[in-house]
């Protein structure tokens, strides 16, 4: 049984547009401790944590794809592993699959430096950012 790439598709463009939701969301959330409105940042906490949760649905119902068989397996291992910035699509699904990907790391990068600044704003010397970088 051959993967299905539209569904494929679909599952990546909602993992995305969880990822854009998670990148305003912080936004929000350094205006929130910058207020210092606990209230709000205690809302906007959890707002991220439900898109991170619809963010892990759509990767477990990705991977259950490759479930139906071995070829079906390998082909999304690659599919959705490999480096999107380099990969080529055969068709023109794999194409869109890689350019939903490619699109999804550009805001996971811009995300992962908002999320830094946030976290040593709010921990400054115990942020893990700081340990991170330490143990480089």
């Amino acid at each position: 049984m051959a993967l299905d790439m539209k569904k494929i598709m679909i599952l990546l463009q909602r993992k995305y547009s969880s990822i854009r939701e998670i990148a305003n969301l912080t936004k929000e959330l350094e205006g929130a401790f910058a207020r210092n409105d606990e209230v709000s940042a205690t809302m906007l906490l959890q707002m991220r944590a439900d898109e991170m949760e619809k963010i892990e649905r759509c990767m477990e119902e990705i991977w259950r794809m490759g479930e139906s068989g071995r070829e079906d397996n390998k082909n999304l291992r690659i599919l959705i592993t490999s480096d999107p910035a380099k990969a080529t699509g055969a068709s023109p699904e794999e194409r869109k699959i890689y350019e939903i990907r490619k699109k999804t790391q550009e805001t996971l990068n811009s995300l992962r430096v908002a999320d830094e600044r946030l976290n040593r704003k709010l921990t400054g010397d115990k942020s893990y950012y700081c340990k991170a970088n330490a143990l480089r």
